[in-house]
């Protein structure tokens, strides 16, 4: 659990669950970047149409989408704080920010795409299936049997 990329969002772009999210179309694809849901402390923004993640800088310790929208994209700024000594930007504690037209923040973010992430993460030990060749061992097994407590049967 939890390595599973989902492809697609399945609310329109327009629902309000998401409008409400949105930071900035994604170029890559018909839909648009939205603020992950599960917040920090890893903050990073999902498309909505693509399986593409978008990584803020590690500095970043808080992040607020704000009710004010950007005139010509539509899409919300983010108010971004960064941890105490660590921002890139001036040293600034704060930074606004439409994520769309940041060339500064753009340039200090991580870009994955799902693809590439899916194929990086194929493979590794027992393949995924079953139990991964472990044996049932002693004592690994459901509880209750019978009631007995070790030794034979007579």
């Amino acid at each position: 659990a939890g390595k599973n990329l989902i492809r697609e969002c399945p609310h329109s772009d327009k629902h309000p669950l998401i409008e409400e999210m949105t930071v900035s179309p994604d170029p890559e694809s018909d839909g648009v970047l939205i603020l992950d849901p599960h917040l920090g402390p890893k903050w990073r923004l999902v498309s909505t149409r693509d399986p593409t993640i978008v990584y803020l800088p590690k500095s970043v310790d808080k992040v607020t989408i704000l009710d004010k929208t950007d005139e010509v994209l539509g899409c919300h700024l983010m108010s971004i704080e960064f941890k105490d000594g660590e921002s890139p930007i001036d040293g600034k504690k704060k930074h606004i920010s439409c994520f769309a037209s940041d060339e500064l923040l753009q340039g200090l973010v991580r870009v994955h795409h799902g693809d590439e992430r899916l194929k990086a993460s194929s493979g590794g030990r027992g393949g995924g299936r079953g139990r991964g060749g472990r044996g049932r061992g002693r004592g690994g097994g459901r509880g209750g049997r019978g009631g007995e407590r070790g030794g034979k049967r007579r």
